[in-house]
């Protein structure tokens, strides 16, 4: 067990069960709250699996689809004995990952014991599966209706095409009807394994107690190796609209970025160059709120996976395509002239100080946790990297901008 502190005396305590899983902890003793989540490394990105003797292509939503079903278990549903113990429990799958957590402030062990049991031992039969589909419908539905949702997923469209990130996590109405009690069985088992999970908590912990109840899950044998896909059409749409009838239209601006390897630093680097580029304190919204181009600050990040990486901004209003042009100018400017000492320094002091911020919620820190599981780090260092990130960093970015033929603009209005 390695305890690490970093931010004014924090403490991160890494370790791993003796058959692999990776668990983190966060204690804060001064906190009412708790919470715990187990971190699966199977999300909707994921094409199929293959082992030496037999390949597998999984249906479009799967991974969605079984979160949804693991919570069902033989003696019931692990939703409502979390009420009953006093927590509130939840979960959901983005595109690399699917995510069980609950939060309590009584009966903590009792908690953890059920999350680390539910999720050994759910039920697939066909009855209870074409139930759930009902209700998986019905949410895709109800994701269509939002423009949102929509104008995110018509960007991703443009950008990666024959990538799976731009299909919606849920899947499409289509291939979750097709989709069996035997298929989710069988992705089940091939891509739910106990020691590729990462344990997560926060609060009011003993994190020696916790490695008691790791310890009790049980590892599977893995017989063969989940899939992902990486972007391999370099070309990009750069213009899409959608009529849902809106009096306010809604857009994102995306711009792919090449060389796609998960690495922390440069996820930070791209964090800070967003907020140079476009943030509250940039010359381009001092810009946007003089002419009223936009109705509130641009909204931007930087994602990052399996076989794709991207920037965005995202807002809403009538001059979508003049903003995109005047960022487009703004990175030009920025391109030629470079940044600032002062402005970098500035930005990244504030990017900092969100990072403290995130130590006073208990909450917060699970959730980036989560997100930082994928580049094998934890919170310290994402701290020390942000504290030691330097402006050349940036700038090294910056110059590879693909502005002028690789920004897209996606519309809903």
């Amino acid at each position: 067990m390695s305890v690490l502190k970093y931010a004014a005396g924090d403490q991160v305590v890494r370790d791993k069960t003796s058959w692999g899983m990776e668990c983190i902890f966060y204690p804060k003793r001064q906190f009412g709250e708790k919470m715990a989540m187990l971190v699966v490394p199977f999300g909707a990105n994921a094409t199929g699996w293959k082992s030496e003797e037999n390949a597998v292509i999984f249906p479009k939503g799967v991974a969605h689809f079984i979160e949804h079903k693991v919570f069902q278990q033989k003696w019931g549903d692990a939703f409502v004995q979390f009420g009953k113990q006093g927590a509130s429990a939840n979960a959901f799958t983005d595109g690399e990952k699917t995510v069980y957590y609950f939060i309590c402030r009584e009966n903590f062990d009792e908690n953890l014991k059920l999350l680390l049991d539910f999720i050994q031992h759910p039920v697939f039969t066909q009855e209870d599966t074409e139930q759930e589909k009902e209700i998986i419908c019905s949410e895709i539905a109800m994701y269509d209706d939002n423009p949102s949702w929509a104008v995110y997923y018509q960007m991703m469209e443009q950008l990666y095409p024959d990538h799976p990130i731009h299909t919606p996590i849920a899947g499409t109405e289509q291939s979750v009807r097709k989709t069996k009690a035997v298929d989710l069985k069988m992705v089940y088992e091939s891509a739910y394994l106990p020691q590729k999970y990462c344990l997560v908590c926060s609060g009011n912990i003993q994190p020696r107690k916790v490695m008691t109840f790791a310890e009790q899950m049980q590892p599977k044998r893995e017989t063969g190796k989940i899939q992902w896909q990486n972007a391999e059409n370099e070309s990009v749409t750069l213009y899409a609209e959608k009529q849902m009838g809106l009096q306010q239209p809604v857009f994102q601006i995306g711009i792919p970025v090449q060389k796609q390897e998960m690495d922390l630093r440069k996820k930070i680097a791209f964090d800070i160059l967003l907020e140079i580029w476009a943030g509250e304190s940039s010359p381009f919204y001092a810009q946007a709120y003089q002419k009223q181009w936009l109705d509130m600050p641009l909204g931007s990040r930087y994602l990052a996976g399996r076989g794709y990486a991207f920037c965005a901004f995202f807002g809403s209003g009538q001059y979508a395509n003049t903003v995109k042009e005047a960022l487009q100018k703004h990175m030009e400017r920025l391109q030629q002239n470079g940044i600032t000492e002062t402005t970098f320094e500035r930005i990244r002091k504030k990017y900092i100080g969100q990072i403290l911020r995130m130590f006073q919620s208990v909450s917060d820190l699970c959730m980036m946790q989560a997100e930082l599981c994928q580049y094998q780090s934890d919170l310290s260092d994402y701290f020390r990297m942000s504290k030691d990130l330097c402006k050349t960093d940036v700038e090294k970015l910056l110059q590879n901008m693909p502005v002028k033929d690789k920004m897209v603009l996606s519309i809903i209005r």
